[in-house]
């Protein structure tokens, strides 16, 4: 069993819904079982974790209750509640999408409110009106065939017409697929022929595979099984076919340049550039080395601080809709330039593969890097991932303190770093009282307090204080019960004294500040 499927049981155990969120980005099969024959959508339901299950089921597990699976599910759902979101779910829902990258690749076709698209294709039996707005890099990702097309025989044009007679409503089955929109349950019987002719001709391997699979399957069920099964394959192979995209058409077509004088110039030859991109993404390093990427608006727009920038009137929308109105010649010559705060093209890179396929591998010593450009990207998601790595990896807090990890919480808004943080220093509060840093972090915190009711508190104390009963397994009534306890081998055996004296620690820290908490 691999070990990322092993990592998203645990989570889905204890109920670390950020965690889940971060293991099902890097493609585990979400229906897949351990050892036991437990699924995590299992596990989620058993332990009781109702936002995990919603989670799961978001992300494409699959609960249905004529199976063997979703019936375990349903029946052994610790709560009510949970027992009724799987049993109101919808089955078709099972082989939805179950990726955010997905999400957004299909709303390019769907309901796409930014004009991003740079060809149009149609079939000769149908009017002008109903032909498809595509985007190229998509289409050279995830077919062959239309990638040969698109650098020979469709390199100058806009509006492409297939000499075909399988008609504008298979065409259109094919594009949603390649847009990641889930199409299997539209299927008839009378669609399979021209389906798998058109896969073959559009070099679509697997959907030619399940067609053909899927056109003897009469029982519901085994073609409930069979559609799931698939629409995980799909994914993954968008999700790989991207990944190739963004490796060698992307990152490793970067350029790098020495004069920030016209960074568009750097590029000779942009019309033909293999990654067809309509925007530049331009990185700067510690070292002042510059880089450009070729990149997509369409996907660059996932990031909220790019799709404002260019859905909301400032002069970068401005430039870029003139743009869309140029000859294509113009168009790349002048493709807009847009930058990401300095970072290391490491951490350019991660973001990059990040926006385009999901990917969530993220080092352990660039994440509080990519913490802070998806913190100015508005990628709260991302945020959480980098977050995950920062308090999982054991490497981490060899090179950064404790307070590092504090002060990237308060400066990105993230509560789960602020309560690792406070967590660590709780467990370990003999030793981070002797370091003055411990004082300045108090000394922050009470700063950062916005209204101070009658009796002030401080976060980062607060929070110390509280993880000092979780050290001990203390309740706070229990503390007061046992503190009125005269017998001290009593007090002794039951570390009442242990904690009494580590609250004392904190009690003279605030003293040495003139705070009260």
């Amino acid at each position: 069993m691999e070990k990322n499927f092993q990592d998203l049981c645990y989570a889905c155990r204890i109920g670390d819904a950020e965690n889940v969120d971060r293991i099902t980005s890097t493609g585990v099969n979400l229906n897949g079982v351990d050892q036991f024959d437990n699924s995590p959508l299992f596990l989620a339901s058993l332990c009781g974790h109702e936002e995990v299950v919603k989670l799961l089921l978001k992300r494409g597990a699959v609960c249905d209750r004529d199976r063997y699976e979703g019936a375990r599910c349903i029946y052994g759902a610790l709560t009510d509640a949970i027992r009724d979101i799987l049993l109101q779910h919808d089955i078709s829902k099972a082989v939805d999408i179950n990726q955010p990258f997905v999400m957004h690749i299909s709303s390019l076709i769907k309901d796409n409110p930014m004009d991003t698209h740079d060809i149009c294709i149609g079939s000769t039996k149908d009017e002008k009106e109903g032909w498809l707005q595509l985007h190229r890099f998509i289409l050279s990702a995830r077919s062959p065939k239309l990638r040969a097309n698109l650098i020979d025989n469709w390199k100058y044009d806009y509006e492409v017409t297939l000499s075909t007679e399988l008609g504008m409503e298979t065409l259109e089955f094919i594009t949603k697929f390649i847009y990641l929109v889930p199409v299997l349950h539209e299927i008839t019987a009378k669609d399979y022929e021209s389906l798998i002719k058109f896969s073959r001709e559009w070099e679509v391997p697997i959907l030619e595979e399940f067609l053909d699979k899927s056109k003897h399957v009469v029982d519901p069920s085994e073609k409930s099984t069979l559609m799931a099964d698939y629409q995980y394959k799909f994914t993954e192979s968008a999700r790989h076919q991207l990944l190739c995209f963004v490796n060698d058409n992307i990152i490793r077509k970067s350029i790098d340049i020495g004069s920030p004088a016209n960074v568009s110039q750097c590029i000779s030859d942009i019309e033909n550039h293999v990654a067809f991109p309509d925007i530049l993404l331009l990185v700067e390093n510690s070292e002042k080395e510059r880089r450009i990427y070729p990149c997509h608006l369409a996907i660059l727009s996932r990031a909220s601080y790019f799709k404002m920038m260019f859905t909301l009137p400032m002069a970068e929308a401005a430039a870029y809709n003139d743009l869309k109105n140029s000859t294509r010649h113009q168009f790349f010559s002048k493709l807009p330039v847009i930058s990401l705060p300095a970072c290391e093209f490491e951490v350019a890179e991660i973001i990059l593969r990040y926006l385009y396929y999901d990917n969530s591998e993220i080092p352990w010593e660039h994440a509080i890097d990519v913490l802070l450009v998806a913190d100015y990207l508005q990628e709260d998601r991302m945020k959480s991932m980098a977050a995950v790595v920062m308090t999982q990896s054991k490497d981490f807090l060899k090179k950064y303190s404790i307070f590092d990890i504090l002060y990237v919480a308060w400066e990105t808004r993230l509560e789960r770093l602020e309560q690792f943080a406070a967590k660590i220093i709780a467990f370990n509060l003999a030793s981070y009282s002797k370091n003055p840093e411990l004082k300045r972090a108090i000394e922050m915190s009470s700063q950062r307090i916005s209204v101070r009711e009658e009796t002030d508190t401080i976060e980062l104390v607060d929070d110390i204080r509280f993880y000092l009963l979780e050290k001990y397994a203390f309740e706070p009534e229990d503390v007061e019960l046992v503190s009125e306890e005269k017998d001290i081998e009593l007090l002794k055996a039951s570390e009442i004294l242990d904690y009494q004296e580590e609250n004392a620690i904190i009690d003279k820290l605030l003293d040495e500040l003139t705070l009260q908490a």
